[in-house]
Formats: structure tokens, sequence, C-alpha cells
């Protein structure tokens, strides 16, 4: 079983997460001498996880078979993930650093890539909500950008204006 694990782990495989029943074998005996396992599972790759990242398979009970079914289940419709933004103006942010190790610092099982990713995944919706209460960059550029034209314009007009020159 060791071979096994170190095999999966080896090639960069993940476990995809499962609903519904836990166990996808079963002996088909009775009272003391039944026995159910979680002997199939789904492996991917982290290309498959960049693809679909809410992918996870269901265990259906078993009909005519010892083994249960699985069916993979997620986005079927959305096959583009966004990509991840990160934007430099959001280090400066008193809450960041606090943020970004309150993500880090949980412990994800799995490879060191997977862990990686997981994490990332986590940030993206912290980030979201840090630039939304900063408020949208593009935006803000574009203010302080018709701004500095319209004091410019001012200042062509009356160059001695104490107000518009700098200290």
């Amino acid at each position: 079983m060791n071979e096994f694990r170190d095999c999966i782990l080896g090639t960069g495989l993940i476990h995809l997460p499962v609903q519904g029943e836990l166990f996808s074998w079963h002996n088909c005996s009775e009272g003391d001498r039944s026995l159910w396992k979680r002997l199939d599972r789904l492996l991917v790759n982290d290309a498959w996880l960049r693809l679909w990242p809410n992918s996870h398979y269901q265990c259906l009970n078993a009909r005519t078979s010892d083994h249960s079914p699985l069916v993979l289940r997620g986005d079927t419709d959305n096959h583009t993930v966004s990509m991840f933004r990160f934007d430099n103006y959001l280090t400066m942010s008193s809450e960041f650093i606090p943020l970004v190790q309150n993500v880090w610092r949980h412990r994800i099982e799995g490879t060191s890539m997977y862990a990686v990713t997981r994490k990332l995944r986590a940030l993206k919706p912290v980030f979201r909500t840090l630039r939304k209460k900063k408020g949208d960059l593009s935006v803000n550029v574009k203010l302080a950008a018709e701004f500095l034209a319209t004091v410019q314009q001012l200042l062509q007009i009356d160059r001695h204006n104490t107000l518009l020159l700098p200290p």
C-alpha cells in the first residue's frame, strides 16, 4: 500500500474530492462478515484542476456489482479559469500580511504544488475583497489622470494661481 501511495505522490496525482457514499466496495456479506472499503477513487493532475477547479466525483449506491459507480461532476459549461490577479498596491495595505498569513498557515494534504495551488485559490477572494475596499485601480488611475489634465488646463489659463502650484 505504501508503494502505491508513493507512486501516486511521485506522479503528482491528486485524489479528487468525493461526495455521497464514502465506501465504493462491499463484499456482499451480511452481519459480522460485512466489509465496506473505499477502493475506487478518481485521480487527477494539476492541469486538470486548473481546467476544472470545482470538479469532484460522486459515489453512488451499488446495485448490480460489489463496486459502486463513480460519477464525475463539476463545471462542465465553463472550461476557462479566471486568472490569478495580483496588484502590487495591495501589499501597502496594513491588512495584506495578516490576510495572507491567515490563508497560508492552513495545512493542506497532497503534493507541494497542490498545496500551493489550493492556497492561491483561497487567496483569490481575499484579494478581490481587499481590491474592492481600496477601490478599482483602473478607475482611480483614470480619475487621477482626468484631475491632472484639469489642473494643467487651469494652469495654462492662470500660471500664477497659488492654489494650483505645488508647494
